[in-house]
């Protein structure tokens, strides 16, 4: 939930910081991928495909160019996580802070949790040797958009940045996570012809820490803490178009 307290790249040169992104265009490629999947892998935890693959009912091309993910409550979780999640982990880590990083995304939310109406869209999120520890996360939180920054690498300290509220199941609506490579991080929102801009600080715990992008649909509802979950509750999410670049 929305709260203020969930291998390294080659250093870039920064660029000028754009406050709305450019949205990536064409059909979606699940290239430069990873997939983790609510259904058990191998080791009993939540299993993972590498390189990314459709595969129903979790993850099935949506027949417009992009991509419909499913998440139930009742599944099977990282080791690291209370939430099931069908969720894409890019495959090119860099340096938090170190050069310009930028993931955009289309999505449209078709379904939340009914105990805990929260999904998290999009995140930075930690590499390599701190590949169990969140950074920044950009919730949709019952039609509130907004992302959490971990302040710390354990622990639950955290800054929000609200950008919109009142976005409806169903609305398509645009984001962006841009690391700017300045000490600065940027983040969009757009939805009915409303853009919010909102910025936060790359804390000095993670300042030239290894991260990746990740993006999908991580839906924040605890099966166990329901007592069980229908097999129909969970979050929908369609990503129509998801990029990464500079």
């Amino acid at each position: 939930m929305l709260g203020g307290a969930a291998g390294c790249g080659i250093a870039g040169t920064p660029h000028p910081v754009s406050a709305t992104p450019a949205s990536p265009g064409g059909p979606m490629t699940l290239a430069g991928w990873k997939l983790t999947l609510p259904v058990a892998g191998r080791k009993g935890d939540a299993a993972t495909l590498d390189p990314a693959a459709v595969s129903p009912p979790w993850l099935v091309a949506d027949g417009s160019g992009g991509f419909t993910l499913w998440a139930p409550v009742a599944g099977v979780t990282t080791p690291h996580s209370d939430h099931p999640r069908t969720e894409l982990d890019s495959l090119s880590p860099f340096l938090a802070g170190v050069g310009r990083h930028v993931l955009t995304a289309e999505v449209t939310v078709a379904k939340l949790p009914k105990a805990e109406p929260d999904v998290i869209l999009g995140q930075i999120h930690g590499a390599d040797a701190i590949s169990s520890v969140p950074f920044v996360m950009l919730h949709d939180d019952n039609g509130k958009i907004g992302v959490v920054v971990k302040q710390q690498q354990s622990g639950p300290s955290g800054v929000t940045v609200p950008l919109l509220t009142d976005v409806p199941l169903g609305t398509r609506f645009a984001y962006s996570i841009s690391d700017d490579g300045n000490g600065t991080l940027t983040f969009t929102a757009t939805a009915d012809g409303r853009t919010a801009t909102g910025t936060a600080a790359v804390p000095a715990p993670f300042n030239g820490a290894p991260v990746r992008f990740q993006a999908g649909d991580y839906q924040q509802a605890e099966a166990e803490a329901e007592g069980g979950a229908a097999t129909d509750d969970g979050a929908r999410v369609t990503f129509h178009a998801l990029g990464v670049g500079p």
